[in-house]
């Protein structure tokens, strides 16, 4: 990308030699004809956005759920938490996934805005809560916004989606959960929770990208792994997806799995073009995350507390068994405002 001709002033302040100028607008001259080509062979790969703003308009609605939606889940990631979602450093979200014209995704999206319309508006509509904090994990990591049509296709945004091993919002597989620092075990399991969950499926898909150096080839191997795409790579001598689903080189559910992401993300795009409406949002507020040293059970907090279990689990769905572990390495999440309650009765609780 060419640099800001603001600093470049910045940096040259007021020289006035001749031959300074003259030197350093041929230098200036090379430089950009270099960068805009370097543009023109990245662009036909992955095109770039003509706005960062752009990049994120079609998300934007999402800043504040639904009426419908428990209030407690406005934000699962506590705002005194956010500035530490690392910074995207070397990565790019200016660069946009490309839709391709191919026959595959308009198939996919007729379906979503047809037949498949209802699935997808439920989709939707419990997708409120978790959409702007997902984006802002994802873009935290180099990944694309748009990434987040994964969850569409994968678990509608049910956090108790199951299939094949793989579980949660993200359908991770335990030990690629594990491989990404999730905790899965008899106690615990974070694929059901939406930050941690996002955290891994983000790194996972980063390092998919950084592999293969193509969305639609990472969104491949991210469904069926990364050494049957890297195999299919080699036999065929192209690192174009369609190419290899025109071969047949990869399997019948991946070759449907790519367009389906990519059609759920055109919508996303712009979803009253497609039929969907926005729906009005409405205020909620962040929980309040704690170490606890004991194995508390939710439904003994709730009573402390005075909030219904399912208050409770909502905001530690990684609670396998409804109670922190013996290990007590895994924080409890009260909603915003129970802190004091808790406090106090967990004192008394100590006591006995």
């Amino acid at each position: 990308m060419a640099p800001d001709s603001r600093f470049w002033r910045h940096q040259l302040g007021d020289a006035k030699i001749s031959l300074q100028r003259s030197l350093l607008r041929t230098s200036l001259t090379v430089f950009f004809m270099v960068s805009l080509s370097t543009v023109e062979i990245q662009a036909r790969t992955e095109p770039a956005w003509e706005s960062s703003d752009a990049a994120s308009h079609s998300l934007s609605e999402y800043n504040q759920p639904f009426p419908g939606f428990p209030t407690h889940l406005t934000s699962l990631f506590p705002p005194n938490q956010l500035h530490h979602i690392p910074p995207a450093g070397r990565w790019s979200n200016r660069t946009q996934i490309h839709i391709p014209n191919q026959p595959a995704i308009k198939q996919y999206i007729c379906f979503f805005t047809g037949e498949g319309r209802p699935t997808f508006e439920d989709a939707l509509e419990r997708s409120r809560p978790y959409v702007p904090i997902m984006t802002e994990i994802l873009k935290s990591h180099g990944v694309p916004a748009d990434m987040v049509s994964v969850v569409f296709v994968e678990s509608c945004f049910r956090r108790n989606a199951s299939y094949g091993g793989a579980v949660g919002y993200w359908q991770l597989l335990a030990a690629t959960a594990r491989s990404m620092g999730l905790r899965v075990d008899r106690w615990v399991d974070e694929r059901h929770d939406p930050i941690k969950s996002t955290q891994a499926a983000a790194k996972y898909l980063r390092s998919l990208y950084d592999q293969f150096e193509s969305w639609p080839l990472a969104l491949a191997a991210y469904n069926m792994g990364e050494i049957p795409v890297a195999g299919a790579m080699k036999r065929t001598r192209t690192s174009d997806f369609w190419e290899l689903s025109r071969r047949r080189t990869l399997p019948g559910i991946t070759r449907a799995y790519v367009p389906k992401v990519l059609a759920a993300i055109q919508i996303m795009r712009d979803l009253e073009a497609h039929g969907f409406k926005h729906p009005q949002h409405s205020s909620g507020y962040n929980f309040e995350s704690i170490s606890i040293k004991s194995p508390l059970r939710l439904e003994q907090v709730a009573k402390w507390i005075k909030v219904p279990v399912s208050d409770l689990q909502d905001l530690n769905p990684s609670l396998r068994l409804d109670r922190l572990p013996p290990d007590c390495g895994v924080n409890l999440n009260l909603p915003s405002g129970a802190r004091d309650k808790f406090d106090l009765a967990y004192e008394i609780y100590l006591r006995n």
